[in-house]
């Protein structure tokens, strides 16, 4: 008889050849550990390849520890989502796994009343406390924007030593960088506030499709919320504004000159320059404080700090729109009206 193919324990992997020590990068609660074995054999891990697809630096799993944590909060305090608590994690060879965590089968109707209630609440104020999710956000993005690292000094001030302060530069340093771990893990915190619930209304809408067009394919469904006005595809639509106006203006050529400040000094010198270049710099804040990675690296870089990958994008998607002034944009539209009310959740 053959044996049953399974997937490989995490337990029998080998490291690959020259990251045999990658285990002492790591904190040990991250780690697949010999006396948590028996209950890791038992469940089933997956590499969340979408949400961490390299692996990590030591310092990054912070990101993972804030995410799984705020995750598992909003399920089993907040909502109280009737089957599921969250999920578990690991990092093995530098990559992270999850493992989800269901909620004891007897536990299930004792939850159901509670996320009802909890996330009904949500759903029939929807915009008030969504308005009220974005002052919140924003004052911690003007809190995080005022933080300042400036260089240590080669000596503390004198001032400071007469006046008998007794701490020294490092001190303010670290209290900054506490700060800014506290704003980001408070920021992790707002994230799940709506995202889960925003998944489960569009579960909700998926099934009540399914049921009344049993055919309809599940992308025609996608395709009837796409045109939902997100602030992550923003940074992209500006993108593709001044790519258009590039070809409008004539400086199209100029953005293909050169490094980011030849080419904006190749622009400013065109008749109709100024008007591009100040729809750029206009751009740029808020919607270039994003990055061409997912953001849960370090090593991400932003738009705002790298002015290079967006000028290159810019005039390479300017370049492959010729002369057509066709829109790229994305329809802003929402479908006729769809409810969902804590009686179409009972499915949950």
């Amino acid at each position: 008889m053959n044996a049953q193919a399974k997937f490989p324990s995490p337990y029998e992997l080998k490291a690959p050849a020259g990251a045999e020590g990658w285990r002492d990068l790591y904190p040990y609660y991250a780690l697949f550990q010999q006396e948590r074995k028996a209950g890791d054999e038992g469940q089933f891990w997956f590499c969340d390849a979408q949400h961490w697809p390299t692996p990590f630096r030591p310092f990054d799993t912070i990101m993972a520890d804030y995410a799984v944590k705020c995750l598992g909060q909003y399920n089993t305090r907040h909502l109280m989502v009737p089957p599921a608590n969250g999920v578990d994690y690991r990092i093995h060879n530098g990559y992270l796994y999850l493992s989800p965590i269901a909620v004891e089968p007897e536990k299930i109707p004792a939850r159901v009343p509670h996320f009802l209630e909890r996330a009904g609440f949500y759903f029939q104020n929807w915009n008030k406390l969504l308005d009220n999710w974005h002052v919140k956000v924003r004052r911690t993005i003007d809190e995080m924007e005022a933080l300042r690292f400036e260089p240590l000094p080669e000596m503390v001030a004198k001032e400071w030593v007469f006046e008998g302060r007794g701490l020294d530069d490092t001190y303010d340093l670290l209290e900054r960088y506490d700060t800014a771990l506290q704003l980001c893990y408070k920021t992790w915190q707002y994230h799940f506030e709506f995202l889960n619930l925003g998944y489960a209304a569009y579960l909700d809408f998926f099934g009540f499709c399914k049921e009344q067009f049993p055919n309809i394919p599940d992308q025609a469904i996608a395709r009837m919320v796409q045109g939902i006005d997100v602030d992550l595809f923003r940074p992209d639509d500006e993108l593709k504004k001044l790519a258009h106006l590039a070809i409008e203006t004539g400086v199209d050529a100029a953005l293909m000159t050169g490094s980011v400040e030849q080419a904006l000094a190749a622009v400013a010198a065109l008749p109709k320059g100024k008007q591009w270049l100040d729809a750029w710099t206009a751009a740029q804040n808020p919607w270039f404080n994003f990055t061409s990675g997912n953001g849960f690296y370090s090593s991400d870089k932003y738009w705002i700090e790298h002015l290079d990958i967006r000028s290159g994008i810019c005039g390479t998607t300017s370049r492959s729109s010729g002369r057509a002034s066709q829109s790229n944009g994305r329809p802003h539209k929402w479908p006729p009206s769809v409810s969902v009310s804590p009686g179409n959740m009972q499915s949950f």
